[in-house]
């Protein structure tokens, strides 16, 4: 079957962004003038800044040219929303799933322990454990978005938190943390729970995490107590960390290292992702407002400042609504014919992250496990 061209096109870029990011890597890692550089910086941190790097400039290269051109690429933005949101429909799915895992209602396949659903989450477009996005879950998204309540539908974290995501539930707030509560749990989390009644799934007993914390506790009291008796020091890397999420120090090393073609596709891509910061949400608004192309209302406020961006928020979430079906009906394409979904930079950073709590965690419950004399698994 011959895929249509915008799907073929998505293809070929994806082969290129892996092409690009093998070979920067492999050149960060045998090229002296890199190695000369990387002296300057703590040892730890050189690694993950060569991977976190190599996809960074696959990114450059590949999407760069078109955050460069931003009136012929109008309405990207929109489309990075709507394939956001398919995403939150599974993360509430997967969230939902944990509560009764926890509960120990059900029982999921390879789940060992609840670190691991951070792990799914990172990598939710590949979770085996919940159905594909359906059209009536999209268009529950799409009432979501035009109710008013709608925020921070973009670059969301922690969509799998369930201590935290709890805490407020029961007590409006996270505790030592004095923050509207809207600011931690999902809105849209709220809203499915309210149509879809799953509320009270945070009504249930958090029975494996308090089995897994028992065991946890006694790992790290023992942790603790034989560094206590370690005397051996050992000798601290004192040089600078490199981080791929310094931006000036990113831009230096562009400047540096790459060509003038790669520092604008750089410094575009960047510019483009640096629109989300909360300091420019009224620059943003004012943005969105001048390219709408309609008239738009903008309601009485005490703060024209808030009306603005109220209006400006109104606006985009009608056309990430509007966005939705059309990108529903890519996912379906892909899912029909067996074409893999790429994970983003950050999802990819965030797995890898995921991965080292996860092997921590089981450590700590096999470790308390043992010390307790109980059988050296995970089945409790």
């Amino acid at each position: 079957m011959q895929l249509p061209p915008h799907v073929q096109e998505k293809f070929e870029e994806e082969i290129r962004v892996e092409l690009i990011r093998q070979q920067t890597e492999e050149d960060l890692r045998t090229n002296p003038l890199y190695q000369e550089f990387f002296t300057q910086f703590n040892q730890s941190s050189v690694e993950t800044f060569i991977r976190n790097y190599a996809r960074r400039k696959a990114v450059y290269l590949t999407r760069g040219p078109l955050y460069l051109n931003q009136q012929e690429e109008g309405g990207l933005k929109y489309k990075m929303f709507a394939e956001e949101a398919l995403w939150a429909i599974q993360q509430k799915k997967l969230f939902n799933l944990q509560c009764q895992w926890r509960a120990e209602q059900i029982k999921l396949k390879g789940m060992e322990h609840s670190t691991q659903f951070l792990l799914f989450a990172a990598n939710i477009q590949h979770c085996p454990f919940i159905s594909p996005v359906s059209r009536a879950e999209v268009e529950l998204y799409m009432r979501f978005l035009r109710s008013g309540y709608a925020k921070n539908i973009y670059g969301f974290d922690n969509w799998q938190d369930y201590e935290a995501f709890k805490a407020e539930y029961h007590a409006g707030t996270i505790p030592g943390i004095d923050n509207c509560i809207e600011e931690h749990m999902p809105s849209w989390y709220r809203f499915y729970d309210e149509h879809m009644s799953t509320a009270r799934l945070m009504d249930l007993e958090d029975t494996r995490g308090e089995k897994e914390n028992r065991y946890r506790s006694i790992s790290r009291q023992k942790q603790l107590e034989n560094l206590r008796k370690q005397s051996v020091v050992k000798k601290a890397d004192n040089r600078p960390y490199i981080s791929i999420f310094d931006t000036d120090l990113v831009d230096n090393f562009v400047k540096k290292f790459e060509d003038k073609h790669t520092l604008k596709y750089c410094r575009a891509v960047e510019d483009f992702q640096n629109q989300m910061d909360d300091h420019m949400e009224l620059d943003e608004a004012l943005e969105a407002l001048r390219s709408a192309g309609v008239p738009i209302a903008i309601k009485s406020n005490e703060d024209w400042r808030e009306g603005i961006i109220d209006a400006a928020r109104q606006f985009e979430m009608e056309q990430v609504a509007q966005t939705i079906p059309s990108v529903h009906q890519e996912y379906l394409f892909r899912l029909e014919n067996g074409i893999n979904f790429p994970q983003s930079i950050a999802d990819k950073k965030k797995e890898e992250y995921a991965f080292q709590l996860c092997e921590s965690a089981r450590q700590q419950i096999l470790e308390g496990r043992r010390t307790l004399g109980e059988s050296e698994d995970l089945r409790f």
